[in-house]
């Protein structure tokens, strides 16, 4: 049976190239769009279908007589006469950029607990969460509501598999521009010299590839959802050794000024991907050095 995945921040880094990814291996992807979305993002994924939502306008509890909830009502029941096993994806979250805005972060909460229950609503499988690494250290605003979104769903999922992933740092092509990685590389291009941090702390990248490789497996398995999924590589160090070898290996030529920035008050803590490994099998990771120069010769062009 063909599968139907429904994926929200289906404009986002990993929205986008998970959309691409599963829509290349026959899925049918559904992206879910707040009104104020930027379509431009996707115009060049060929086969994604989008419904526009606002989930602001959702009242759960009076699913019947409010106009905008019939229309949206109506627009799921659709999706559900296709006859196919449904599964969520859930990337859509806002403000990811003010991680210490409490009230902005609680919003993002709300709105999950939308998607979740009409993901329930609809009969879907599966609700795959983007987690982050931020809910280890639970110091900022983003950690804690990340947190509280999966402790409730976690209570809440009588009638559909919940899977927790808690994502790492995931680098590549279509990043955003001000990422550690892409303002290094802008860095080299224009030969112009850069400030960091002291970068003395401990780091895991995973290049986009495999990110959406992983959760294709993740969706053809059945995950067993009594676990939280840390979702990064087999290589974590110093962040000090990967901007080392991101300059060995472009032959950087321009001024890295280390420590000239302020460190971040959050805490990393490296990815232990062993419930990762157990559940997708035997997997080949990209290389940093190889992600690094497929990013340098793309912006090249």
């Amino acid at each position: 049976m063909k599968k139907l995945v429904i994926i929200t921040g289906v404009t986002s880094f990993l929205g986008r190239n998970v959309a691409k990814k599963l829509i290349k291996e026959n899925y049918e992807v559904i992206g879910i769009l707040r009104p104020e979305s930027k379509k431009s993002l996707i115009k060049d994924i060929t086969g994604l279908k989008t419904i526009t939502i606002d989930f602001n306008k959702i009242d759960l509890k009076e699913f019947n007589d409010i106009e905008y909830n019939y229309k949206v009502k109506k627009c799921m029941e659709k999706i559900t006469e296709s006859n196919k096993d449904i599964y969520f994806i859930h990337f859509g979250w806002g403000n990811t950029l003010n991680r210490n805005d409490f009230t902005a972060q609680m919003l993002n909460v709300d709105y999950s607990k939308k998607v979740f229950d009409i993901a329930k609503l609809i009969g879907a499988k599966s609700f795959i969460f983007a987690g982050s690494q931020a809910e280890k250290s639970n110091i900022t605003a983003y950690g804690m509501a990340k947190n509280n979104f999966a402790d409730w769903a976690s209570n809440n999922n009588d009638s559909i598999n919940f899977i927790h992933l808690r994502i790492h740092s995931i680098y590549g092509i279509g990043d955003r521009d001000n990422s550690l990685i892409m303002s290094i590389i802008k860095s080299v291009k224009k030969n112009k010299s850069i400030e960091l941090s002291s970068l003395n702390y401990f780091w895991n990248f995973l290049y986009i590839d495999d990110f959406t490789d992983i959760i294709s497996i993740i969706l053809n398995k059945d995950i067993d959802s009594r676990y939280i999924y840390d979702i990064g590589s087999n290589d974590t160090r110093l962040l000090i050794d990967y901007v080392e070898e991101i300059k060995n290996t472009l032959k950087a030529k321009n001024k890295f000024l280390i420590g000239v920035r302020q460190d971040s008050k959050e805490i990393f803590t490296p990815p232990n991907i062993s419930n990762m490994m157990k559940a997708i099998g035997d997997f080949k990771f990209t290389k940093f050095n190889e992600g690094i120069v497929n990013i340098y010769k793309h912006y090249g062009r």
